[in-house]
């Protein structure tokens, strides 16, 4: 079977010899509720880059401005935008069966460890929804969308402006979470959850709304966190946010282009999960030296807090069973984690030379996921 490397550049050929096609060029509105510059962006303009030299489509990207986090779930679905990066924990019922891997991203920084829990996790979450999880496919079409690939942010840290050094320093203090999981987990210690869009993260930081946010590091410059973050805890609570459609394509618009077309959006999509994930891995040093170079105070996981967290993962098993099982109606719930904590294993080892290289994870993903999908079916019945 032809490579993926050998496929793009026969495609780049071809489309090289007929450079007249290019301004006919069919151009997609993608909407982001990220603003310019930061890991997600910037990998997403890499792929737009590839798109239009490579085929007859392009990218009309809106940062920040067409609609923002929360509303583009919707405005994918009724049009609004051609595609979206699409956040699926704030649509917990309309995208349960896909926020069900997502909360198990604690897996991957738990027992046999990850080079990269972000590149873990885009893997998981792309083969699940794709190859295994027909529940996941008639939920995004229930939302008139087609799903390409997901993405998974470094291990989440405590972005605070109190110190949290200790199991006792987390009693009594608000955070900030965006995965059910990670809110037990607060909750589990006596902190307090607290449910606020990302947007809405820096106003509530520096007005005190909130006391720390759970966030991947990158996410102090993509959120413009860094004048409100005077303390960063690393390691915890661990785990990874996956719960990304990083390019979710509005169903009539998958369903007007032509075969062709979907087969180079199939072909190309693994690079842009692949380029945002270790985009997000890279900016999770920078931003980490770049904060203590402001003078943020870097504190180090104590060892009691990283015990207390595998046995809370451990524990919390059985309340992710119950709670998608009781609250959203999953079926063969049991069976589901099981082969998604499989999944979580494997991508661990199939990572661990390729999480931080962007043509590896390209192949990876092509090859245990998107060379698999037909063009003239996927979202087409």
């Amino acid at each position: 079977m032809m490579n993926y490397k050998a496929l793009a550049l026969l495609s780049t050929i071809l489309y090289a010899a007929f450079p007249g096609d290019a301004a006919q060029a069919e151009t997609l509105r993608y909407a982001i509720g990220f603003p310019p510059g930061g890991s997600v962006t910037d990998g997403l303009h890499e792929f737009n880059d590839r798109l239009k030299a490579e085929t007859d489509l392009e990218l009309k990207i809106y940062e920040l401005s067409l609609l923002d986090l929360k509303e583009t779930p919707p405005g994918v679905r009724d049009g609004l935008a051609d595609a979206g990066y699409i956040i699926t924990p704030y649509y917990a019922a309309e995208y349960s069966e896909t926020n069900l891997p997502a909360n198990m991203s604690m897996l991957a920084t738990v027992g046999t460890p990850a080079k990269s829990s972000g590149a873990v996790m885009a893997g998981v979450m792309t083969e699940y929804v794709m190859l295994h999880c027909d529940e996941c496919q008639q939920q995004y079409k229930a939302q008139n969308q087609i799903f390409l690939g997901a993405i998974g942010t470094p291990e989440y840290v405590q972005l605070c402006t109190t110190p949290i050094r200790s199991i006792e320093d987390l009693k009594g203090k608000k955070m900030r979470s965006s995965v059910d999981a990670m809110g037990r987990w607060a909750e589990n210690f006596g902190a307090t959850k607290v449910s606020i869009p990302a947007n809405d993260i820096y106003e509530a930081m520096s007005q005190g709304v909130v006391d720390c946010t759970m966030f991947s590091a990158p996410e102090l410059g993509n959120f413009q966190l860094f004048d409100v973050t005077k303390y960063i805890t690393l390691g915890l609570p661990g785990g990874s946010f996956a719960g990304v459609g990083a390019m979710n394509v509005n169903l009539d618009t998958w369903q007007s282009l032509s075969k062709e077309q979907r087969s180079e959006m199939l072909r190309l999509a693994p690079f842009n999960a692949a380029a945002i994930t270790v985009n997000y891995h890279r900016a999770a040093e920078q931003d980490i030296e770049k904060a203590r170079q402001n003078g943020t105070e870097i504190i180090e996981r104590p060892e009691a807090m990283a015990k207390a967290t595998e046995e809370f993962v451990r524990d919390d098993a059985a309340v992710i069973k119950a709670s998608f099982q009781n609250d959203y109606g999953l079926e063969n719930v049991d069976e589901k984690y099981d082969l998604i904590a499989g999944l979580i294993e494997k991508w661990k080892g199939l990572t661990e030379d390729s999480h931080n290289d962007k043509d590896a994870m390209t192949e990876l993903l092509w090859t245990e996921v998107f060379s698999k999908m037909d063009a003239a079916t996927y979202g087409m019945n």
